[in-house]
This record gives structure tokens, sequence and C-alpha cells, in this order.
């Protein structure tokens, strides 16, 4: 794994890194917030080059969702779209309900061209 950037805008944190698994790669977008005092993964988005997928509450239910290259051929654009256009529903998908009438929803929308930024920054190392 290479380094990673983290971004932080109000009560979410991003954390954008390059991923190994399983013989697969690319570039990662998870998400954490403060859950009762913990530290939490909320989503993420696994951008990678042969099974893209992305995954609510990855450490709790796990629920996985993969992506079809053939209906979302730009992976990265896609998740970037979900981050600024439905992130308090994700969450709130997610099971963490509380968390998500908080984030200021604009703000991330605002943080999206830095994320982008983030996601070709690790994708280079």
């Amino acid at each position: 794994m290479s380094g990673n950037v983290t971004l932080e805008v109000g009560v979410v944190r991003f954390d954008v890194e390059y991923r190994r698994f399983g013989g697969d790669r690319g570039p990662a977008i998870r998400v954490f917030g403060n859950v009762d005092g913990k530290d939490t993964q909320l989503l993420r988005f696994d951008c990678f080059d042969t099974a893209p997928h992305y995954h609510y509450d990855p450490t709790g239910f796990d629920g996985y969702h993969s992506l079809d290259r053939a209906v979302v051929p730009d992976v990265v654009a896609w998740s970037l779209v979900q981050v600024r256009d439905n992130l308090r529903t994700m969450v709130k998908t997610a099971g963490y309900r509380d968390l998500a009438e908080k984030i200021d929803a604009a703000a991330v929308a605002a943080s999206v061209p830095e994320l982008r930024r983030a996601v070709d920054q690790v994708s280079q190392e």
C-alpha cells in the first residue's frame, strides 16, 4: 500500500489510499466518523481494476455491492458523485442515522475536487 491522504470535512473523514487486495488493486475512498466515541469506518469505495465495489459499514454488517464496468466505466467518477450527492443517504443506509444528520452536504460537495486530487495522488505513487 502506498501512502494515503486524509481529508476532514465536518463530522466525516475521508482516507484515500491505493489498495492491493486479493490480486486486485486500485484507489479506495474510505469514509470515517465518530460513532459513540469510536472512530468508525462508515463506507468504503474500492475503485479496483478488476472487481470494483463499495461497502456499507465494512467492519460491521458489510453491505458489499459490486460495480459493473459495463454500466459504470469510470468507478472513481461514480464514487465521487456518490460522495457529493448521496453521502448522507449512504451513511444512513450503513446504519448511522444520527451521524448522517450532522453531515454538512455543502461542505462535502465542495471537497470533491480535493478528493479527486487525492485519488490521483495515491494512484501515482
